[in-house]
């Protein structure tokens, strides 16, 4: 069998994931396999600009110790789903009946801050039918995520905190990830997505005061 590594890079800031896909012909026969990746990208590396309507003070450089994002499942769909979609159904058994297909399910944390300096960790792989696949979306536990800010008491934002971070659902949240073409998984070869995490712009000051406001994951 022969083995190729083709690479999707995908920016992550918002709500919305940007990201591009290669794409070439493919007679959808077989299976190939879909690897997928974390970074964390500065802004100067995103593929795409992202526009968001929350407003908010954005954070400091060095203000963040840690983001420590758990990740349940990456889902991969044929169609590009709408963004409701993406963000419903997120229960496994559900999700397979409405044609998602996982690629990756590491249900674990994250600490983006450990992926700098081009650094990135694998969150799976996994064999699918060969062909095109135009949608993927992100699923992470809220309530497991958070950030550690970098003060004298190591404050945590999220997770158990009183302190909320608030993502743009609630509990389970699928992240809809909007790729410039379809990517194209061939018959015995490996398809990687690198989803690379702004983590710069990700994260805004609600209202005035952190402490009792939190943070909002844009």
């Amino acid at each position: 069998m022969v083995r190729s590594d083709r690479f999707a890079v995908i920016a992550f800031s918002a709500a919305t994931l940007f990201g591009a896909a290669a794409c070439s012909d493919s007679t959808g026969a077989g299976t190939g396999t879909v690897s997928v990746r974390l970074a964390n990208a500065s802004a100067a590396a995103a593929n795409a600009d992202v526009v968001t309507n929350e407003a908010g003070p954005p954070l400091p450089a060095g203000f963040l110790k840690s983001v420590d994002i758990f990740v349940v499942r990456i889902d991969a769909k044929r169609k590009e789903p709408t963004d409701d979609e993406a963000a419903e159904a997120t229960e496994e058994a559900e999700s397979t009946r409405r044609g998602w297909v996982t690629v990756a399910e590491p249900n674990t944390t994250f600490d983006l801050m450990t992926l700098s300096d081009g650094a990135n960790t694998l969150l799976g792989e996994a064999q699918v039918p060969a062909g095109m696949y135009s949608g993927f979306r992100l699923i992470i536990d809220p309530a497991k995520s958070s950030v550690t800010l970098n003060d004298d008491a190591n404050t945590v934002i999220g997770g158990e905190s009183i302190v909320g971070l608030k993502f743009p659902s609630a509990d389970k949240t699928g992240i809809k990830i909007k790729l410039f073409g379809p990517l194209n998984v061939m018959d015995g070869e490996t398809s990687t997505l690198v989803v690379k995490f702004d983590v710069s712009n990700s994260f805004v000051i609600r209202s005035d005061s952190i402490m009792q406001n939190g943070l909002l994951f844009k």
